[in-house]
């Protein structure tokens, strides 16, 4: 078992998950089989205490070896406790810095790390209709930080400023989100099929951290709608190991769903 045989979405969620630690409190949405996966992954290497909760149906450390919908309810059997929507909305809505972070997907991400699930194009007159906003303002304002994770990489999911920002991320940059009222906080990383992406901490634009074998400078900037920062030559993304692999693959995704994705 190499990384070579991993998929981006193995990728994506070990990345993650290396980043997560013990005894930290998260929420994941609906469509989070790559957010399930880094949480289980990180619980069973080096955060056993970290505790995770489905957005959408309530449920706590579901610990099965098979990724499915978080709002699924067979997933209620394999989980450590229930939260009712009252206690939910309680926590999501007004305690700030209740969740230590949050793995949201998005349908744009600009270069201040703002998100939009909501439409491309005008609201009224839509190219595309998102999921919605359901939890996410709330959340990306009140967790002490979020992940962004991208399934694609182009100019028109990653321009310069998101069509409809109902995610904030470090809006127009600097001191701004502070400065007009929202806690301490924002994206760390946006992970896409090019690679790692953190925000340089003054400018607060987004800033290549690392790049997936293969691509290139050159590449990831044509496919961005902003200039990226770069601050040096970036490094090649560390690649899942053999260990990191078989504890995905045999005690979090056993069935394989993460696997059968597009491959890294």
């Amino acid at each position: 078992m190499t990384s070579a045989d991993c998929s981006m979405a193995e990728l994506q969620a070990v990345l993650l998950a290396r980043d997560l630690r013990d005894g930290e409190k998260a929420i994941v949405g609906t469509n989070s089989d790559v957010q399930v996966a880094a949480c289980n992954l990180a619980r069973c290497r080096q955060a056993p205490t970290l505790w995770w909760v489905s957005g959408p149906g309530g449920m706590v450390n579901c610990n099965e070896p098979v990724i499915r919908s978080t709002a699924r309810t067979e997933n209620i059997a394999w989980s450590e406790a229930m939260m009712d929507l009252p206690q939910m909305v309680d926590f999501i809505d007004w305690k700030i810095h209740f969740f230590d972070f949050a793995i949201l997907g998005a349908i744009q991400v600009d270069r201040f790390g703002n998100i939009n699930t909501v439409c491309i194009g005008p609201h009224d007159r839509p190219k595309l209709r998102g999921p919605g906003t359901v939890g996410i303002s709330a959340l990306t304002a009140l967790a002490r930080r979020f992940y962004v994770v991208m399934a694609r990489h182009d100019r028109g999911s990653f321009p310069e400023r998101v069509d409809f920002l109902n995610g904030p991320g470090f809006l127009d940059g600097g001191a701004s989100r502070t400065d007009r009222g929202l806690p301490e906080g924002g994206p760390k990383f946006v992970l896409s099929p090019f690679g790692v992406f953190d925000f340089e901490p003054v400018s607060k634009r987004m800033r290549v951290k690392s790049l997936n074998p293969g691509v290139t400078i050159e590449q990831v900037q044509k496919q961005t709608g902003f200039e990226l920062v770069i601050d040096r030559t970036p490094p090649v993304t560390s690649m899942p190991t053999a260990d990191e692999l078989r504890d995905l693959r045999e005690n979090v995704d056993s069935t394989g769903v993460l696997r059968e994705r597009r491959r890294a």
